[in-house]
């Protein structure tokens, strides 16, 4: 008779399979943020521009989705692909590399055994340290994305400013900061940035995690009760990346805004006689997206985002999952 589990905690102790290795994680882990910033592109492109324009530039999701394209077409949606291409590899790579690796310091500590599970709480905590790690390594990524998003934005409904920069690329994008602004203008936002990889990652891997649990305690009941997070199908697991992509956008998204506004500050205001070092930080950043509409302004563009995240963090986990599956049962042959 199959062993019948009550509790969380009880599910959490009784995956068996064999953890990776941490080439297996970094590989795994860069190949699903690959998949997932392909889904998920075109909706943040919409996002980073409702979050950075001005109120009469779009007036809601489809107005941005219908200016977009008549503007540059489906090109549009994916300018600057490159640079967050490379860096959602990199972060995913990263993220669940040192997600497993601070799981195993914390038992350690803890004196838990290598098979049983951590509790929730001890993985919301590895999954924030995570994305503290994280968030030095996409900074600059995302800086670049953004500028490259919001570039364009300024000539819709109008003449392009003259004195705004132009950049071909990301490499362009890359260069003009170096000139201008030395080292240190890659990391424009860093603060922001580790706010929010540290508590939407947190929220990203303890929500993917709890769904999973409950989708196992859930099945006790059935015909053919599941053991683990291992025995789970695609439609668990779907279920739970999906909810892990919506918990971590809505732990996150008004330090989202902040982060994104005060990367693009210089494009949005090219040509202005703003002088860099005038440009508010991040309480006067604060202070600007309220007086544009409230605590509502920072949740601009929250729509697109939640419709993007499902999809895009179903196919990461997804991918992280199956390609985990393989690699154990290839460890057991």
């Amino acid at each position: 008779m199959e062993a019948e589990f009550h509790t969380v905690s009880e599910i959490a102790q009784h995956d068996s399979r064999p953890k990776a290795t941490g080439i297996e994680d970094l590989a795994f882990g860069s190949l699903a943020g690959m998949m997932g910033k392909c889904v998920e592109y075109p909706f943040d492109t919409v996002k980073v521009r409702l979050q950075t324009s001005e109120t009469q530039v779009f007036s809601g999701t489809l107005d941005c989705l219908k200016q977009t394209w008549q503007n540059e077409g489906s090109r549009g949606f994916y300018r600057g692909l490159t640079s967050p291409l490379v860096g959602a590899m990199a972060e995913n790579a990263i993220a669940f590399y040192a997600y497993n690796r601070i799981q195993g310091i914390i038992r350690t500590a803890t004196g838990t055994r290598p098979e049983d599970s951590l509790s929730l709480p001890q993985l919301f905590l590895s999954g924030g340290l995570s994305g503290t790690i994280c968030a030095f390594v996409i900074s600059p990524v995302e800086l670049v994305k953004c500028k490259l998003q919001v570039e364009n934005v300024q000539g819709y409904g109008g003449p392009a400013n003259p004195a705004a920069v132009k950049f071909k690329g990301p490499l362009s994008v890359v260069s003009h900061l170096l000139r201008t602004q030395g080292l240190a203008g890659l990391y424009k936002g860093i603060t922001p940035t580790v706010a929010r990889e540290t508590i939407g990652v947190g929220f990203w891997f303890g929500a993917y995690e709890l769904v999973c649990r409950q989708l196992v305690r859930a099945s006790q009941h059935s015909a053919k009760p599941l053991r683990s997070k291992a025995d789970l199908g695609p439609a668990g697991i779907i279920l739970a990346g999906g909810c892990a992509g919506i918990s971590y956008n809505l732990a996150s998204y008004p330090i989202d805004v902040v982060k994104s506004f005060i990367q693009t500050a210089d494009v949005r205001s090219a040509g202005s006689s703003l002088a860099a070092a005038e440009r508010p930080g991040i309480a006067g950043t604060i202070r600007i997206v309220y007086s544009r509409g409230g605590i509502p302004a920072f949740y601009r563009g929250l729509g697109i985002t939640l419709l993007r995240a499902f999809p895009a963090n179903a196919a990461m986990f997804m991918t992280y999952e199956y390609l985990s599956r393989l690699a154990a049962e290839l460890h057991k042959k």
